[in-house]
Formats: C-alpha cells, sequence, structure tokens
C-alpha cells in the first residue's frame, strides 16, 4: 500500500475502476485513493493481508493479462480483478466486490 511505489509502477494513461468510487481512479488521483482505502479498511477489520487465488494469466501481443479472485483478510472485501500490464507498467485494474454470505446464510 505504498503510494509512491504504485504509482511509478503505472502507465502514463493508467486508470483503476473500483466500485466503491464514484469515478475510475486515474493516474494523477492514485495517491488519494490509496490513503482513502488505508483510512478505510481497518475500519472493516482489516489489517492490509491479501490472499489471492484461482489466478489465470494470458501473455498476448506484449499485453499481460491477470485475472484472480482476492480477499482482504479479516474485512467482508472479497471479490474478482483484472489487471492489463505491459512493458510501460500497469495499464488498468477492475475490480468487483462480491459477498458470499448472500450464498452461505450464517
Amino acid at each position: 500500500m505504498n503510494a509512491e511505489l504504485l504509482l511509478a509502477a503505472t502507465a502514463k494513461d493508467f486508470f483503476f475502476d473500483d466500485p466503491a468510487e464514484p469515478e475510475p481512479v486515474t493516474r494523477a488521483m492514485l495517491a488519494d485513493y490509496v490513503y482513502r482505502w488505508e483510512a478505510r479498511t481497518p475500519v472493516k477489520g482489516a489489517n492490509h493481508k491479501w490472499v489471492l487465488s484461482h489466478e489465470l494469466r494470458q501473455d498476448k501481443g506484449g499485453i499481460l493479462t491477470d485475472w484472480e479472485w482476492w480477499e482482504l483478510v479479516g474485512s467482508g472485501f472479497r471479490g474478482a480483478g483484472l489487471v492489463q500490464t505491459s512493458d510501460d507498467g500497469v495499464l488498468f485494474e477492475r475490480l468487483a466486490y462480491f459477498d458470499r454470505s448472500i450464498n452461505h446464510p450464517a
């Protein structure tokens, strides 16, 4: 969750599409987004430990596409992410959130 390190890894036209945000996060907005995320997650009981699974990758035409299931340990945050990168860095990331409690009542 280092905003400067994340920014250095992004392409010039990077955007991050998080449905929890009112609009896609551009490269210029990324640092502010990271700070909001860091403030939001402890309230949900999270400690910034991520579990990634069910990862699928495709390297085609100079673009690496990565899809994975993600969970933020200790929180209700879980879902799927789609990330595309090139030699210029991360092009975009799109998140989807899921609530497994809907399918698995307590």
